[in-house]
């Protein structure tokens, strides 16, 4: 059994071994649930992805966005027969329920159901599936985005994909908080804060409210996979449809690395250039055993650059494995977008 991906030496050294995987991490995120005939026509109004064409079943990544396009949340939408839950991967939940209050009118067919608190359990690796399937856990229909679960006598969620990128393979359990974890999860190695921390910078999987608030829109954070350009009129659209049009990006998303300790950097967040023009921001910051490491927003002049300064000291920069850009600031990976349905 492998890991996933051939994972650079630092995060390989921070991780469990090749054979201990699959592995497991929990944290708590909120779901917001509609029902009703209007549920996707309002979601897709509100989100940056196409939700019309969805099918049940289908789980689709978007965002929430302001008029100004400035990024809200992250999401993963889960489509149903007459129904939509949300996910809120990276974002304020309650404020983003009050949000929706605010939009829905007298005549929208939907009624938007009080926000809850769940804990996501993602289960990483390639065997992630047939570790769940011999707890009698299984995506049905098997090409599904996400399906009702039965987990010791309570009605939990299944998701195909985990929120590190589409590059980590795996699944995840949405289970009622509180809610004891599944016994059998004792048998499999569990990530710790700081590896799951580390393995969310590496493939650049924003956070909230580090690089999700309203100083950075979707394609500056490597989220082009989540936005749908073609899917009519929605919230933050004719801003998101210029930046691609005129090429309008000024800034990306990058992962650093620094020889120096955490305890030692700068408190101040600024990057510089070799000039000593101001060339970007640092987002977050993590200690490894030989330095430290985080993610930065860059500006477009120097994304071309393999290292930039951080105070007296250079921090190296390279691409985060997951991050989807739009077409012009800069070539990058482009994996396909988070969706799958029956």
């Amino acid at each position: 059994m492998t890991t996933p991906l051939p994972f650079p030496h630092w995060l390989s050294r921070a991780l469990p071994e090749p054979g201990a995987w699959p592995v497991w991490t929990v944290r708590s995120v909120h779901l917001l649930h509609l029902t009703g005939a209007d549920s996707l026509r309002f979601l897709h109004g509100q989100t940056t992805q196409d939700l019309n064409s969805a099918p049940p079943g289908c789980l689709r990544r978007s965002c929430a966005v302001t008029a100004t396009a400035r990024a809200v949340a992250l999401l993963d939408t889960l489509a149903d027969k007459q129904a939509a839950r949300l996910v809120v991967l990276a974002g304020d939940g309650p404020a983003l329920h009050q949000r929706f209050d605010r939009h829905l009118f007298p005549a929208d067919q939907v009624t938007l159901l009080p926000v809850v608190q769940a804990q996501q359990v993602s289960v990483l690796g390639e065997a992630a599936p047939a570790l769940l399937a011999a707890e009698g856990i299984t995506m049905a229909p098997p090409s599904a985005g996400w399906c009702p679960v039965a987990e010791r006598n309570h009605q939990a969620l299944l998701l195909r994909g985990t929120d590190f990128g589409a590059g980590v393979p795996g699944l995840r359990l949405l289970l009622p908080d509180p809610h004891p974890l599944p016994p059998w999860l004792h048998h499999v190695p569990r990530l710790t804060r700081t590896q799951a921390e580390l393995l969310r910078l590496q493939q650049g999987m924003p956070a909230w409210p580090s690089e999700i608030n309203d100083a950075f829109n979707p394609f500056e954070l490597g989220l082009a996979g989540a936005v749908a350009l073609d899917k009519g009129c929605y919230l933050g659209q004719e801003v998101l449809a210029r930046l691609v049009t005129y090429d309008g990006v000024k800034q990306q998303l990058r992962l650093w690395r620094s020889a120096t300790a955490l305890g030692s950097l700068p408190e101040d967040n600024v990057l510089q250039g070799e000039d000593g023009a101001r060339a970007g921001v640092v987002t977050s910051r993590s200690a490894l055993a030989t330095g430290s490491v985080g993610l930065a927003v860059v500006r477009r002049a120097w994304l071309g650059a393999s290292t930039l300064r951080l105070g007296q000291g250079n921090i190296s920069l390279s691409l985060p494995a997951a991050a989807q850009f739009s077409a012009g600031a800069s070539p990058s990976r482009e994996p396909p977008p988070l969706e799958t349905h029956p």
